[in-house]
């Protein structure tokens, strides 16, 4: 994790495999550094990482991540080597549950959505 003071903006670059327990532990991280910032937007990169999510963790990851700490005032950009099924899913399911999420294939595209008001 690293804070952009520039962009006020936490940048998160994964690798790997993520399953449910490290992406609890990452989430644990990334509201303790977002608070210690006052900040309230975040890169998530996750062009090197796979995911080891089934359907149904993929649907409780909202919920999951409100009960860490993650606000519906932040936004947050999600970035991935490939925009598939999965993706789309769970994006759907964050902007259902009224978070303010969107992913991208282009962390330049990503950067604009976030400078954005």
């Amino acid at each position: 994790m690293e804070y952009l003071a520039a962009e006020n903006t936490l940048y998160i670059k994964t690798k790997g495999v993520l399953t449910s327990e490290s992406a609890n532990k990452m989430v644990k991280e990334a509201v303790q550094v977002m608070g210690l910032h006052q900040c309230s937007k975040q890169i998530v990169d996750h062009r090197e990482t796979t995911f080891a999510f089934n359907l149904l963790e993929y649907y409780e990851r909202p919920t999951i991540n409100e009960q860490i700490g993650i606000s519906h005032l932040w936004k947050i950009a999600m970035i991935f080597k490939e925009l598939n099924e999965q993706t789309y899913f769970m994006e759907t399911v964050f902007r259902n549950r009224g978070f303010d999420f969107r992913q991208f294939e282009d962390i330049k595209e990503a950067k604009e959505w976030l400078a954005k008001l």
